[in-house]
């Protein structure tokens, strides 16, 4: 059961009882579970963010999420047979290139990663190891009696064929555009993409309803499809009116992102649980990481970069 229903069969006893009398109900606090986010793409370092589950009805601020960091763990990547041991770091002394690579990565802008707003964000990651096309990467996390380990690979590229824009289609709003893509499929089943925008000088984000594509209806095909504009996660509310379009003078920069199945089916299963928003006629979901001992991801990325201005 996951917690939507549980939540939602919890309401409903509380309504029935109120005909009867006051009802006081304790939840259990649950085990708590180390939770990863850790990247690696090609040319650049790998960095792994670890973290602590929270109760779901914990007061949330900066001091709470500062606190959910992990420290002290031992954390290594393997690859090839060769160790690698990732250092903690803390976005005060990210270098320039680390701070860019979180940043694009987690849709962090980087003046919030510089260490001035008195919130400290920490990641292990390694100067010594830079991500390669193809390479498969081995992680191995120990803290405590903990024991987490997963496995990923940076896909080979998988670019977009052409982008292009249509305006639009109420006429009104002529200073709006759609983004189109062509995408050519190739004749292996199991590709799979995560695409990120940027628009101008914004951080990248990740498409806010789904961001990951995979070939098994299309495999081997062209495809041509709108390509939403992406928005930053956890924010109140979305405008519809201009939800995914881009405006006259944008200069558009998408991250498009080749990715393995469980990376895949990973941002799948979690993009669906968050879109479901807990309610009760909702699909059930169990997010698929493939974190072995915890939960998360740790997933490889062979990216390509993709520019169009709207004129």
């Amino acid at each position: 059961m996951n917690r939507a229903h549980y939540l939602y069969m919890l309401l409903m006893l509380v309504l029935l009882g109120s005909c009867e009398q006051d009802l006081t109900i304790e939840l259990p606090a649950g085990s708590e579970k180390l939770v990863v986010e850790g990247h690696i793409e090609q040319g650049t370092p790998p960095f792994v963010v670890l973290t602590r589950t929270v109760p779901v009805f914990s007061e949330i601020s900066l001091a709470s999420l500062e606190e959910s960091f992990v420290h002290g763990a031992q954390v290594k990547v393997t690859v090839q047979g060769q160790e690698f041991i990732l250092d903690e770091v803390p976005s005060a002394a990210f270098s320039e290139e680390l701070r860019e690579v979180v940043s694009v990565q987690l849709g962090i802008s980087e003046a919030l990663l510089s260490g001035n707003t008195g919130f400290l964000f920490y990641v292990y990651t390694t100067d010594e190891l830079l991500g390669e096309l193809g390479e498969s990467y081995g992680l191995n996390i120990q803290h405590g009696n903990q024991t987490l380990t997963a496995v990923t690979t940076i896909p080979q590229l998988n670019p977009i064929d052409s982008l292009w824009l249509e305006p639009h289609p109420d006429q009104q709003q002529d200073s709006l555009k759609t983004l189109y893509y062509r995408y050519i499929d190739p004749d292996t089943l199991g590709n799979s993409i995560r695409y990120f925008t940027k628009r101008n000088s914004e951080p990248f984000y990740p498409g806010l309803f789904t961001s990951v594509f995979n070939d098994e209806l299309v495999n081997g095909r062209m495809i041509s499809f709108p390509l939403d504009r992406g928005e930053p996660k956890g924010q109140q509310e979305i405008d519809m009116d201009l939800y995914s379009y881009f405006g006259v003078g944008d200069t558009i920069t998408i991250r498009w992102a080749a990715i393995d199945l469980p990376h895949y089916r990973f941002w799948f299963s979690l993009e669906n649980e968050q879109n479901s928003n807990g309610s009760p006629i909702g699909t059930p979901n169990i997010t698929q990481s493939n974190i072995q001992g915890g939960l998360g991801i740790w997933g490889g990325y062979g990216v390509t970069y993709h520019r169009i201005i709207v004129e």
